[in-house]
C-alpha cells in the first residue's frame, strides 16, 4: 500500500488555507476508515504522526506568513514553535486536540516588541489549527497562554518559580512541559528548554519525589479479581476512558523515570529504549511495557476515527475478546509500572 503520508504531505506542502488543511486532516480520517477494513493498522502509525506534523508545520507558516505581511512588532532573531502532549510524545490519534507553545530568543530591549509578533502569530495560528479540526485545549495549554509563549528570559524565570515552590499545579506544568518538542523554527531553543527542564528537576530530590507520587494517579481501573471498572453513571455508562484506564500512566511514568535517570528524551519510545538501555527498566518490563503502550494505541486509533466529544471512551462490550484480553493485561502492565516509580520514591524518602 502506498504510504498515507506520501499521498498527503505534498498536498500539505501547497496548502494555502484553514480550509484546505482541514481537508487533508479529514483525508487521514478517511484513509484510516479504509485501512482498518484491510488490518493495516500497524503500519499506520507512522502515517498519523507524519501527516499530523505536516499540518502543523504548514499551519505555523501560514501563521508566520500572516504575522509577517501585517508588519505586527518585530519577528525574534530566533524562535521555535514547539508541541507537547500526544503529539510531542509521537503517539496522537486522529482527532488530538492542540497542545504547544512557543520560545524565542531577542535582545533584551527588543522584548516587548517580539512578544507583539509572536502573540498576534499564535493567534493566528491557533485559530487556524481549530478550523482544521484540532480543538482548542481544555487546559489552555497553547501558544496563546502567555505561560507557553515565552522569551528565554521569561521561561528561565518562570521555570524557577515552578521548582522552587512545587504546588500541584506547578508539578502538573512541569510534566507537561517535559513532552516539548521541537516541530518548526530554531529547534535547539525547544531542546535546550526541556534538558534545563530535566537537569532542574533531577538536581531537587524532594520535588523529584512529589513527582513520582503525583504519577501514581489516576489509578489504573482494574480490580484485585482482574475485573475492568468502567464507567458508571452517565453518557459513559460500560465504557473505558482509554487513556485514563493505563495510558496516561505509563506515560507519565515513564517520564518520571526518564528524568529521574537525566534522559532528557522527548518522546514515551525513546524514553523507554534510553531506560532499558541504561539499565533502569529491565528487559522484560521494558518489553511488557512497550506492548502494553501498543494495545492502548491500537485501540484508541481504531475506535477514535469519528471527530467529537467522548471520542476516548470505548464501550467494554463492543472490544473483541482478544481486545479486551489485551486491554486487561496492559491494565496489569501500567499498575506494574507504577509500583515501580513508587518503590524509587520510597528510596528518594529514605
Amino acid at each position: 500500500m502506498e504510504s498515507l503520508a506520501a499521498k498527503v504531505v505534498e498536498r500539505l506542502n501547497q496548502a494555502e488555507s484553514a480550509a484546505e488543511l482541514r481537508f487533508c486532516h479529514d483525508e487521514l480520517a478517511r484513509e484510516l476508515r479504509r485501512c482498518l477494513a484491510s488490518e493495516q493498522m500497524k503500519q499506520l502509525a507512522g502515517d498519523v504522526v507524519c501527516v499530523h506534523e505536516a499540518i502543523l508545520r504548514r499551519a505555523f507558516f501560514l501563521a508566520e506568513r500572516e504575522t509577517m505581511k501585517r508588519s505586527v512588532g518585530i519577528r525574534p532573531p530566533a524562535w521555535c514553535w514547539y508541541v507537547m502532549g500526544s503529539i510531542g510524545r509521537r503517539e496522537p490519534t486522529i482527532w488530538t486536540d492542540q497542545d504547544h507553545g512557543i520560545l524565542f530568543d531577542c535582545p533584551e530591549e527588543e522584548e516587548a516588541a517580539c512578544y507583539e509578533f509572536i502573540r498576534h502569530m499564535a493567534a493566528v495560528g491557533v485559530d487556524m489549527l481549530h478550523e482544521a479540526g484540532y480543538p482548542y485545549c481544555s487546559g489552555y495549554v497553547m501558544a496563546t497562554n502567555k505561560r507557553w509563549a515565552q522569551s528565554v528570559r521569561g521561561w528561565e524565570q518562570q521555570l524557577s518559580s515552578y521548582l522552587d515552590s512545587g504546588w500541584p499545579n506547578d508539578i502538573r506544568f512541569l510534566l507537561i512541559a517535559m513532552d516539548m518538542r521541537p516541530l518548526y523554527g530554531e529547534t535547539e531553543l525547544a531542546e535546550e528548554g526541556r534538558r534545563m527542564l530535566f537537569s532542574a528537576v533531577a538536581k531537587r530530590p524532594p520535588l523529584l519525589a512529589r513527582m513520582g507520587e503525583h504519577v501514581q494517579f489516576p489509578p489504573v481501573p482494574l480490580g484485585w479479581l482482574g475485573n475492568v471498572q468502567t464507567e458508571r453513571w452517565g453518557p459513559h455508562s460500560g465504557a473505558v476512558h482509554m487513556k485514563q484506564s493505563g495510558y496516561v500512566q505509563l506515560t507519565n511514568a515513564l517520564k518520571w523515570l526518564a528524568c529521574f535517570a537525566r534522559v532528557p528524551a522527548a518522546d514515551t519510545a525513546e524514553r523507554r529504549r534510553t531506560l532499558e538501555a541504561a539499565g533502569v527498566l529491565t528487559a522484560p518490563l521494558s518489553a511488557a511495557v512497550c506492548e502494553a503502550l501498543s494495545v492502548y494505541y491500537s485501540i484508541r486509533l481504531k475506535y477514535s476515527t469519528e471527530a467529537g466529544d467522548g471520542r476516548e471512551y470505548v464501550l467494554w462490550r463492543t472490544l473483541e475478546r482478544t481486545e479486551q484480553k489485551q486491554l486487561k493485561q496492559a491494565m496489569r502492565t501500567a499498575k506494574r509500572l507504577q509500583r515501580f516509580v513508587a518503590r524509587r520514591v520510597a528510596n528518594i524518602h529514605a
